[in-house]
């Protein structure tokens, strides 16, 4: 007696993402070197590894001259919300560019 052969196939799906155009998203350039340039850097409590990255963006962009001021928010909602708000419009006038994220 003959075996019956069966083939299976199997579709691997490639997680990476792909673009069809050339398309990036718009950038910041501070137009020259750092030094003497306020960088701010936002922080909260929620998302505790990014701390880590924000201590060493400090260090890196103190050692190319620039002055990073590093910004705690707050609460998002009720007063404590409006005090959040109402310290980050201050910030942002102090700082001459900044990074608030990762964008992840």
């Amino acid at each position: 007696m003959g075996r019956d052969s069966t083939v299976t196939v199997v579709q691997i799906l490639d997680p990476r993402v792909t673009f069809d155009d050339d398309e990036v998203a718009p950038t910041f350039d501070v137009g020259g070197p750092l030094t003497g340039v306020v960088v701010g850097l936002r922080l909260d409590h929620a998302w505790r590894s990014y701390i880590a990255v924000v201590e060493e963006w400090q260090r890196l962009l103190a050692a190319d001259g620039a002055i990073p001021q590093v910004h705690w928010t707050g609460e998002r909602v009720g007063d404590a919300g409006e005090q959040t708000r109402a310290d980050l419009d201050e910030w942002a006038r102090l700082v001459d560019c900044a990074v608030v994220g990762l964008g992840n």
